[in-house]
């Protein structure tokens, strides 16, 4: 009897710790793998981040915003003096089968009307970036916007599937 006992206690905890790893297993394989610099970018003052599967070279002052308390939670990198749950300015990853843009790809003036004094055509101060744009890569429409256009077009001319 008691080396039945036993082999139900090492059943138990063999069953036990088949679970716990099965667990763990499907939880990582659920989570959003993050993304982080994969490496210095060939361009001095650039970094590379890539996100499952992209990379994109971006500023090398730029930071991984933390998107956990906004309305809306993506994938973004953004200067360091920009809030993380503000809409202007930085590089974000959108899931290309869901993203809707107004426009075509490439590179485009984006400063609205409103933030233009109309007599002048001068920028009124607003926040807003003058120029954005986006392009696809792998999964993703990697989508960045700077008052900087060289700035948004290397960034996107950078985007590209990481690994074939």
């Amino acid at each position: 009897m008691a080396a039945m006992h036993a082999s139900r206690e090492v059943r138990r905890l063999v069953m036990t710790a088949l679970g716990a790893a099965l667990g763990a297993s499907a939880l990582a394989s659920c989570r959003d793998s993050g993304s982080g610099v994969a490496t210095d970018s060939r361009a001095e003052g650039w970094k590379t981040v890539e996100y499952q599967g992209v990379q994109v070279d971006v500023p090398a002052g730029w930071t991984h915003a933390d998107m956990t308390s906004c309305e809306f939670q993506f994938e973004r990198w953004i200067p360091p003096d920009l809030p993380a749950c503000s809409p202007d300015g930085g590089v974000s990853f959108y899931r290309s089968a869901t993203f809707d843009p107004a426009y075509g790809p490439g590179v485009r003036h984006e400063k609205p009307a409103q933030d233009q004094d109309p007599s002048t055509g001068t920028d009124t101060g607003s926040d807003t970036p003058d120029w954005a744009g986006y392009v696809y890569a792998g999964d993703f429409a990697v989508y960045a916007a700077d008052d900087d256009p060289d700035l948004v077009r290397h960034v996107l001319t950078s985007a590209r599937a990481s690994g074939g």
